[in-house]
């Protein structure tokens, strides 16, 4: 489909996705590396409702809605041309790049990384018929769901079997030397602690987080294929969108925010009941992000949403940019902070740090069309090119 001009509503989404990013992101770099907000003692009401929050309002749905317009945008790239593959391919290695560079020295849970490996796997399916693409969509998701019910099934009986006996799971220890890192190490030696968390957390982050990439990654060319998220778009799928998600799809969230506090303030804690909620929330997550998409749609007609469309519009420079703010806060080699604030007071840092940097991005279009990171990756994609 040629791209004629730059369409308003995707970067005003992405500008939004941003923010439920951040509130998600801040917990691992201030409360525990491992298990974030999990770590802390959810009894107490201000920790149980920050928590509750970030869990049912935000985990899993602004990561897909992300990943859904990275996937939308390849057709800013590759414009429906095979001769602009290269372009792309350079563009996913960039992010790459930029991945590991991110994960090593400021945040372990990167995205970029993920982005730019299965970027490289789209370009075997882009050029694909529609139906192959809904085929390999419909297909992946499946899987996943089918994994996580198995998951929890089997963890289910083993929990069963355990009880008969009078016995537990053995209680694991939370993985502590990125915390001890993080805590008291200088900038490399925090660095070394991050990549070798990475390096251990890959494998199921590829699994839990990829395989659902991959295919918000699918949805977003099949949207852009249908006319895109530009003035084509019909109001009476919108507003479907708004209520069946803001309706089902936030009563399925809270039902899993709900399953995930209650196990976590239980006497005897559930493996189980923890896979269940988790997989909830992932899996129904799809089906709320579809209904922020409608919602902010409709409130876009009526309001100009320029602050979130000027972040999107620096996605990447905002991305990187809050995990500059949050390891020089947190780390031991900035100001310190890890472990010393309550949720309630990272979660605000994270609403305040992606309003100043939203800021920083409408200052800046009056003087220049893009990001300083969106600037890098593109002339490092234009190297590529063929002259």
């Amino acid at each position: 489909m040629p791209i004629t001009q730059r369409d308003s509503f995707p970067d005003i989404l992405r500008g939004f996705a941003l923010f439920g990013i951040a509130m998600v992101n801040i917990q691992f770099f201030s409360i525990s590396t491992f298990s974030g907000a999990e770590s802390l003692d959810l009894t107490q009401p201000e920790s149980a409702g920050a928590a509750f929050v970030v869990f049912a309002l935000f985990q899993a749905k602004f990561y897909l809605l992300f990943s859904f317009l990275f996937g939308y945008s390849a057709h800013y790239v590759l414009r429906g041309q095979k001769s602009n593959r290269r372009r792309w391919i350079a563009r996913s290695v960039g992010l790459v790049l930029l991945g590991l560079i991110h994960l090593t020295f400021f945040f372990h849970g990167d995205i970029l990384f993920l982005y730019g490996f299965f970027a490289l796997l789209l370009t075997l399916l882009y050029f694909r018929k529609e139906k192959t693409l809904k085929v390999w969509a419909w297909v992946i998701y499946l899987i996943t769901a089918v994994l996580f019910v198995a998951i929890s099934l089997l963890v289910s009986l083993a929990e069963l079997v355990l009880a008969s006996k009078g016995k537990t799971f053995p209680s694991q220890e939370p993985v502590e030397f990125l915390d001890v890192a993080l805590s008291s190490g200088g900038f490399f030696e925090i660095a070394t602690a991050r990549f070798e968390f990475w390096l251990m957390a890959a494998g199921p982050a590829f699994l839990l987080q990829g395989s659902l990439v991959f295919v918000a990654f699918i949805v977003g060319v099949l949207v852009s294929r249908r006319g895109g998220l530009g003035a084509s778009l019909k109001p009476e799928l919108m507003k479907k969108f708004a209520i069946w998600g803001l309706t089902l799809g936030l009563a399925l969230q809270l039902l899993a925010g709900y399953i995930f506090l209650t196990n976590e303030q239980a006497e005897s804690y559930s493996l189980t009941l923890y896979l269940v909620a988790t997989a909830l929330n992932f899996l129904t997550a799809p089906l709320m992000s579809a209904g922020l998409v409608g919602g902010l749609w409709l409130l876009s007609q009526k309001i100009k949403l320029s602050l979130l469309s000027a972040a999107g519009r620096h996605s990447l420079s905002i991305y990187l940019g809050q995990s500059l703010v949050f390891s020089s806060l947190f780390s031991a080699w900035g100001f310190g902070l890890f472990q010393e604030l309550s949720l309630l007071s990272v979660v605000l840092i994270a609403a305040a740090t992606w309003l100043a940097l939203a800021l920083l991005a409408q200052l800046n279009l009056r003087f220049r069309t893009r990001g300083p990171m969106e600037a890098l990756l593109t002339n490092f994609s234009r190297l590529f090119e063929r002259k």
